[in-house]
């Protein structure tokens, strides 16, 4: 019998530690979300004690009253993807980025204009690096005079060396 009413004791002891541990984070969160919406935001403050004291000085409020740092990327300033002594201009910035338009699939030669899938961007034109003769396989690849350019290799599934060029025979008279 006694070891029952310490089963029974344990027992209400571990339900009551259950629920002092859910009142107690109720009680956290509760605390958490009063703190959240009622918190001054350290800005507002900041500005209050420029405004309200004098003992600042003038070079402290200038750098406190400086206006927000600028956003980052080109868009408010392009002439961040200049490169001086380039000629001619290939980056410009697309979608506050500074992108080099001669070779960008998605900014070919200009901004926003997208080459065909499979296609590359050379020299700012799209072509297509599988036939191309003049970049097979990649940009300024040229495959030799004669030789076709196929699933972007030169010479693929032809014959090589290429038989030699024979004079047709003088007619007979």
């Amino acid at each position: 019998m006694p070891s029952s009413i310490f089963i029974l004791c344990m027992h209400l002891k571990t339900m009551l530690l259950a629920k002092v541990e859910i009142v107690i984070s109720v009680l956290l969160l509760s605390l958490t979300l009063v703190v959240i919406a009622e918190g001054d935001d350290i800005s507002s403050v900041v500005l209050q004690n420029i405004n309200g004291s004098s003992s600042m000085s003038p070079f402290l409020k200038k750098i406190v009253e400086w206006p927000r740092p600028r956003e980052p990327g080109c868009r408010n300033r392009p002439w961040t993807c200049r490169r001086p002594r380039e000629f001619p201009r290939r980056w410009r910035c697309c979608r506050n980025q500074c992108v080099d338009v001669s070779s960008d699939v998605n900014n070919c030669r200009i901004c926003g204009y997208r080459c065909p899938l499979g296609w590359q961007c050379c020299r700012g034109f799209c072509v297509n690096t599988n036939i191309s003769i003049f970049n097979c396989g990649r940009c300024g690849n040229r495959c030799p005079f004669g030789v076709l350019c196929t699933y972007g290799m030169c010479g693929y599934a032809q014959p090589w060396p290429r038989p030699p060029f024979l004079c047709p025979p003088p007619p007979m008279n």
